[in-house]
């Protein structure tokens, strides 16, 4: 299977409105695996928000080691999977929060309405999650000859 390049992951990161699917710890050890809306920042990090009481949130402040997966669903089929380490941005100011939440909302719900779904994914119980990759792996057109 074909790697891809530095510069191909974050064009496949960055294409369409494909969802990330975030790995996180439970309490028990056990996998939890959700879908969630990203983007990525200058230095490549993975930026997304999340309610404070979400599963994901409570795993990611007892444990941040995290796997983030993204694929596509058209032959011949790419995937990148990153490992790394989350950070709560406990300092975001709302200023901030409402940035990358707009951001995030322009992506997967048109830009027509970034600014409502910006506003409403960027409330007081809202927190900013940065991911840091430690180990990135992209994979292209898996199922070519």
């Amino acid at each position: 299977m074909p790697e891809m390049t530095k510069e191909e992951i974050r064009s496949f990161l960055l294409q369409g409105t494909f969802t990330g699917k975030l790995g996180t710890i439970n309490k028990n050890g056990t996998p939890h695996i959700v879908p969630i809306w990203y983007t990525l920042d200058e230095e490549d990090n993975i930026i997304f928000n999340t309610g404070n009481n979400s599963v994901k949130a409570k795993n990611i402040q007892r444990n941040n080691r995290v796997r983030l997966c993204v694929d596509d669903q058209v032959p011949l089929y790419s995937f990148v999977t990153i490992d790394g380490i989350a950070e709560i941005i406990s300092n975001a100011e709302p200023k901030e929060l409402f940035k990358w939440a707009k951001i995030i909302a322009g992506r997967y719900m048109g830009n027509d309405k970034a600014e409502e779904y910006g506003r409403r994914n960027s409330s007081e119980d809202e927190l900013l999650i940065k991911i840091k990759p430690i180990k990135v792996i992209g994979q292209k057109d898996i199922a070519g000859w």
